[in-house]
């Protein structure tokens, strides 16, 4: 097995090693809870509105059932029958039935379903203010806005005819005093004015309001539908379904947000098909009797024709019957002749309505075509026969098959008279439609439910996105994970040293008094001109936590941290240490003072040297003067003896930032803060100096190319991981030695503590990022 390769400082972790694991997404999401918790409630709340704003739809289901067709009343049936098959259940035709026009168009009739009227509503609010109206009178008039309907509006238009040009049009109806109303057009122009109970007929415009109860000035929308488009927009709203496998039970199903109507339509459409099932089959039925009333009279005019001419013979031929051979052929004839003749009459009333090429159709071409086929076996068998028996059985088969003709002729007529006068269809009603009483639309639990997993789905997203687009990185197992930083250890935010800041700012700084001087260490006084007297100004007073409260918890974290260090530094035989950080607002100079405090503390000669030369920050943590410091010990003015001060604290001693007013990074170039540097190595137990941010300034990297370990303070929740591996890397390729990092500011509930850009801004919100 191959040992695990090192990954060096400072480095992402490798794509195909960058897998988003269950414990970075929890790790995620317990970071940024905050904005979990919102967007899920948020996406829940609207979910919630929606479901409870939706209007509440009501179905309602009638059943019926289709039976297949009475073969004794249908040739089609009964031809398919002498074929050897059993004809499925039409449920799929009847079903397509049900969707036709024919049907519906009665009960869009009906219902005046092809007119639409609608209250005039206020956007937004409306139907929301609707809903808390008194019922059995018109709501008042909101903010003046009378035309606006605002609740329990009543009113029921019950005949509106408009041109063609006006179908699907919406049109305005105004209400008048006194039950009036006014019709306009989109335009504006007037149309009509009519009453209530009135039928008003102008022309191609005519309208019927049977029952108007609003406010004067109210307005409706009134809009004509063109008849194909309400019967096919009724048709969408049915949902027409059969129950099982040619079970031959259809269910019609009617949804609206009207419950009543919702029954009543559902009731109407199963009794307008049932009507015209039966007015189908009645009118099929007589269609078949008119065929056979015409044809009787043919018939008997053939049968009486036949028996004279057999009576005529007979009396020739003195009453000679025929053989037995010719009286065999005689039945055989008569049965193929009745079946070819009944065949024939079930063909001829199916071309009625079908193609000759139609199945069934068909199915009786092919049993004539046997039937023809047997009569021809029979005909040769005659022609044998002696001429007089030939003519005698031939007159004889000619009457029997007209009377065996007529007499079917004659029951059929009555058979369909019979069937015509009780005839019920194949279709009957088992159930009608009740009024429900629940509604099946919206689901408002589902919606919910759904509502709270799309936001938690969303949250995470967010979450997701926000770590991949800011990368802020929060805990110390995610830096060493991702960037293979080591990390010291974490601070905690500290209310305390929250407080001591603010303390800090209130108080006043009064201007100095002139003429004075100000003693350098190991040099003469020195004196103070007017032109540089805010130079000396005391600085801004910061009590070093580690003082003030040595049993806060950010200063025993603090304590194992030196712990830590102390042991790397002493591996590597180092003395001399800078602490940096990536941007400003971090907290290294607070780590950097109370870290320099606790060590002094624990009997080591600490040298503490801030080489931030732009701010000059860490005299303020010992309530020192701004005075001269390492920009004029690095611009030759003082020696390092001389630029080294005391804090007040025991063994720990302070390099102050100086005021020479000469561009840092080239007072940091000069080799005279090397030859310090290793001045002080020999002189003190370890040196910490406090650095300008990296991504900032080159000045860092100078300081860290000569020191001999390099700490980068991090603070939670601010850096991006991008960020970090930038600041490495400049570290790295300016010869800086980058041993660990210090994670600050980390709040007890696993978050971070908002922190500005800048690092004085960031004082005066909390001491801790300074």
């Amino acid at each position: 097995m191959n040992p695990p390769v090192q990954r060096p400082y400072g480095t992402p972790l490798p794509l195909e090693d960058d897998e988003f694991v269950l414990r970075d997404l929890v790790r995620m999401v317990r970071q940024q809870l905050g904005w979990v918790i919102g967007i899920t409630a948020a996406v829940a709340a609207a979910a919630t509105l929606y479901a409870y704003s939706m209007p509440a739809i009501y179905s309602a289901d009638a059943l019926l059932q289709v039976q297949a067709s009475n073969p004794d009343s249908a040739p089609l049936a009964r031809a398919s029958q002498m074929m050897g098959g059993d004809k499925p259940l039409p449920t799929e035709t009847e079903i397509e039935i049900i969707r036709s026009r024919s049907v519906l168009e009665p009960v869009v009739n009906a219902f005046r379903l092809n007119v639409s009227v609608a209250p005039v509503t206020m956007p937004f609010i409306g139907n929301l203010v609707r809903r808390f109206a008194t019922t059995g009178e018109p709501a008042p008039a909101w903010f003046g806005l009378k035309r606006y309907a605002w609740g329990d509006e009543q009113i029921d238009v019950e005949l509106l005819g408009v041109p063609p040009a006006l179908e699907d049009v919406p049109l305005t109806l105004r209400v008048l005093e006194d039950g009036a109303f006014a019709l306009f057009d989109p335009n504006g122009v007037q149309l009509l004015t009519g009453r209530a109970g009135a039928t008003v007929d102008d022309g191609p415009l005519q309208i019927r309001v049977g029952k108007l109860a609003a406010r004067p000035g109210t307005e409706f929308t009134v809009t004509r539908a063109n008849q194909l488009a309400a019967i096919e927009k009724l048709g969408k709203s049915l949902l027409v379904l059969e129950q099982g496998k040619q079970t031959g039970v259809v269910q019609i199903s009617m949804e609206s947000s009207d419950r009543v109507a919702a029954m009543q339509i559902a009731n109407a459409v199963a009794q307008s098909y049932v009507r015209q099932n039966l007015e189908r089959h009645q009118e099929e039925t007589a269609r078949t009797l008119d065929f056979v009333n015409a044809e009787v009279p043919r018939v008997r005019a053939d049968l009486e024709k036949a028996e004279d001419a057999l009576a005529a013979l007979q009396e020739r031929q003195a009453a000679v019957r025929p053989a037995s051979e010719a009286q065999s052929y005689l039945q055989g004839r008569l049965e193929i002749d009745r079946q070819i003749a009944m065949l024939t009459l079930q063909r001829t009333q199916l071309l009625q309505r079908f193609m000759p090429e139609h199945p069934d159709v068909q199915t009786i071409d092919a049993q004539l075509g046997q039937l023809r086929a047997m009569q021809q076996k029979l005909e040769a068998r005659f022609r044998d026969m002696p001429a007089s028996e030939k003519l005698a059985v031939r007159m004889e088969r000619d009457v029997k098959i007209a009377q065996e003709i007529y007499i079917s002729l004659q029951n059929k007529a009555q058979e369909l008279m019979i069937n015509r006068a009780g005839m019920v269809g194949n279709v009957h009603i088992l159930d009608e439609a009740l009024t429900p009483s629940s509604p099946v639309k919206p689901k408002r639990a589902l919606i919910i439910a759904a509502g709270l997993i799309l936001g938690f789905v969303l949250a995470v997203l967010t979450v997701f996105m926000r770590r991949a687009v800011f990368g802020r990185m929060r805990e110390i197992e995610e830096i060493e994970h991702r960037l293979a930083l080591p990390m010291f250890g974490e601070i905690p935010f500290s209310p305390a040293q929250s407080r001591l800041a603010d303390c800090s700012r209130l108080e006043a700084r009064e201007p100095p008094k002139l003429p004075m001087t100000v003693e350098l260490a190991g040099a003469e006084h020195v004196p103070v001109t007017p032109e540089r007297a805010e130079e000396w100004l005391p600085a801004a007073a910061r009590p070093v936590l580690a003082e003030s409260h040595p049993h806060d918890e950010a200063i025993e974290a603090l304590c194992g941290i030196c712990t830590q260090l102390q042991f790397t530094l002493k591996q590597m035989g180092h003395r001399v240490v800078a602490t940096v950080g990536a941007t400003s607002g971090v907290g290294k100079s607070f780590v950097a003072v109370n870290l320099a405090t606790l060590l002094a503390k624990s009997n080591r000669r600490v040298l503490l040297i801030d080489a931030d030369l732009r701010r000059q920050r860490l005299s303020g943590y010992f309530n020192r003067a701004a005075g001269m410091g390492l920009s004029e010990l690095l611009g030759g003015r003082l020696d390092a003896n001389q630029a080294v001060v005391p804090t007040g604290v025991p063994d720990l001693w302070l390099v102050p930032a100086g005021n020479f007013g000469a561009t840092p990074a080239e007072l940091l170039l000069n080799t005279r803060l090397r030859q310090a540097l290793e001045s002080y190595a020999c002189t003190y137990d370890l040196v910490i100096i406090d650095t300008p941010p990296v991504l900032d300034h080159n000045d860092a990297m100078l300081v860290a190319a000569l020191a001999g370990a390099t700490v980068m303070v991090l603070r939670a929740g601010v850096h991006t991981e991008q960020q970090i591996v930038a600041a490495v890397k400049r570290l790295k390729r300016a010869g800086g030695n980058v041993v660990g990092g210090i994670l600050n500011t980390v709040s007890r509930n696993g978050g971070h503590q908002p922190a500005d850009s800048m690092d004085d801004v960031v004082t005066r919100t909390t001491g801790q990022a300074a």
